[in-house]
């Protein structure tokens, strides 16, 4: 669906929109997965099928270490090092297994020709965020990413989205987040941000019903309709 050949570009009452990476622009639950089963029998640890992954993620790599590992394994040595590994797989791997959800691309290019700025909030780690960006949106320019770097906690913390809404010079009342996790929309909640939830990611519709999020959607192309018919309601 061309939505920007059926919907006004203008996202009203929306000045710019911030997106989590893991789970909303992108599918990297094999490409995550693969690389830490790889990394778990490096250390002779149990693998874990791909679908446990979609629990894992979210909260930052170190995080789905500890998640991924046995609990009487689970020290920060251990963890350290299995991010170490896995890392250095993932780097090497992750455009084996990638997907772009459907209808991200026409969503973007809706934006883009409507002049609405787009952004990226991510737990993921910073350069590996920017290179999936750069290489699965070649033709899209997000405005501002914000990845894990230790120089912010991870989200929900509002402090690294804080930040993100400086270099965007809009204010909270003017910012759609989309995400697929409890931690996305607590952070948009922190951030003073509208919540939307996208239940195609890594975690279950009733799961994002319960966040109490502002909006939630089931696919891209519901999501302008739906705020144009919000902000056209009395």
């Amino acid at each position: 669906m061309n939505l920007s050949k059926t919907y006004s570009p203008v996202v009203s009452p929306f000045k710019g929109v911030i997106f989590d990476l893991d789970g909303t622009l992108l599918n990297t639950l094999r490409c995550i997965g693969s690389a830490f089963n790889q990394a778990l029998k490096t250390f002779n640890y149990p693998e874990h099928p791909f679908e446990d992954y979609a629990a894992f993620i979210g909260d930052g790599v170190f995080k789905c270490a500890e998640r991924a590992l046995p609990s009487d394994a689970r020290s920060q040595p251990v963890i350290d090092a299995l991010v170490a590994c896995e890392r250095e797989i993932y780097d090497a791997t992750w455009q084996d297994n990638i997907e772009i959800y459907d209808g991200i691309p026409a969503l973007l290019r809706t934006f883009r020709e409507g002049n609405v700025p787009t952004a990226v909030l991510t737990n993921k780690d910073q350069l590996a965020a920017d290179i999936c960006l750069e290489i699965c949106f070649p033709e899209h320019r997000f405005e501002a990413v914000i990845g894990y770097t230790g120089a912010y906690p991870h989200k929900p913390d509002p402090a690294c989205g804080n930040v993100l809404l400086d270099q965007l010079q809009l204010a909270p009342r003017d910012v759609m987040m989309l995400g697929d996790t409890s931690v996305d929309i607590q952070t948009a909640r922190a951030c003073k941000l509208f919540a939307v939830g996208v239940s195609w990611g890594f975690r279950t519709r009733h799961s994002l019903e319960q966040t109490g999020c502002d909006l939630l959607i089931d696919h891209p192309s519901q999501l302008l309709p739906a705020i144009q018919s919000m902000s056209t309601k009395p």
